[in-house]
């Protein structure tokens, strides 16, 4: 069925070609192969072999849309994702947006898959959005075989590494429910420019690296040496790549797990 419609992918710094938003042994499951990853500087074979293992905790997040007045037309959205428990991941929120805004009478799926096991899709949805800081926390209906991430703080000038699911050099995107092209993925090694810009207008609990990374980011790490979480992916604006800081994803996550206050009547009066 899918084979025979047509197809139509929103790459943003989120993966339809028609809008650009940019928008050591673990004993876990086997890492996804060196040969599928797109390196871009210089990684030495150790590191590459390192990274292979590190990828697994960054999956590929798919949205497939069809609309009720395009019922031969597939929309695609693919962005990155930061795993933070077993069956939870962070992306940004410009890449679930058309799921999580579906119109009535649209029919959309979202899922997600580590890219080490590409072939075994998890099912998730939407548990918590922010869409001016564009974030959104979904759910998977079951865990993924990876391991969970660690934050930790940006300095100016460090050496990082972003992973992402932009087009690799042949122009393909990874598509769940699709043949998968040769690389899934993008390894790039950076630096930080800023660890709390404040070069962007409207814009706070940012930092940004030096380069400007290619669509299909979005929702990706920024790591540390120590494959720590700097930071996640957002948007390019002059040239560079703007990161929500760890400080901002883990309040927001954080939030997300405290319960609200129970309401409480006092003399008449509703207090928190």
């Amino acid at each position: 069925m899918q084979k025979s419609l047509k197809r139509m992918l929103r790459v943003g710094m989120s993966g339809v070609l028609a809008i650009a938003m940019l928008a050591g042994s673990t004993g876990l499951a086997a890492a996804q192969a060196v040969q599928t990853i797109h390196f871009t500087g210089y990684f030495d074979k150790q590191l590459r072999a390192q990274m292979a293992v590190t990828a697994d905790s960054f999956p590929v997040v798919n949205v497939r849309l069809v609309k009720q007045n395009e019922p031969d037309m597939v929309y695609y959205d693919v962005g990155t994702s930061i795993l933070i428990s077993k069956d939870e991941v962070l992306t940004n929120y410009h890449v679930v947006q058309s799921y999580a805004e579906l119109s009535d009478g649209d029919e959309g799926t979202l899922t997600v898959a580590s890219p080490g096991s590409l072939g075994q899709p998890v099912k998730a949805k939407i548990i918590k959005t922010d869409p001016v800081t564009d974030m959104a926390l979904l759910k998977l209906d079951k865990e993924i075989d990876a391991k969970p991430v660690t934050f930790t703080n940006a300095r100016d000038n460090q050496v990082v590494y972003t992973i992402g699911f932009p087009k690799n050099p042949a122009g393909d995107l990874v598509i769940l429910d699709e043949d998968f092209p040769s690389t899934y993925n993008t390894i790039a090694k950076s630096r930080v420019f800023s660890s709390q810009a404040s070069d962007v207008p409207g814009k706070k609990g940012i930092g940004s690296i030096v380069k400007s990374m290619a669509q299909g980011n979005s929702g990706g790490p920024v790591l540390d040496q120590n494959n720590r979480v700097i930071g996640m992916m957002t948007f390019v604006y002059g040239g560079r790549t703007y990161y929500i800081t760890s400080k901002t994803l883990q309040s927001f996550i954080k939030d997300s797990t405290t319960p609200a206050k129970k309401q409480v009547a006092v003399a008449g009066k509703v207090s928190n």
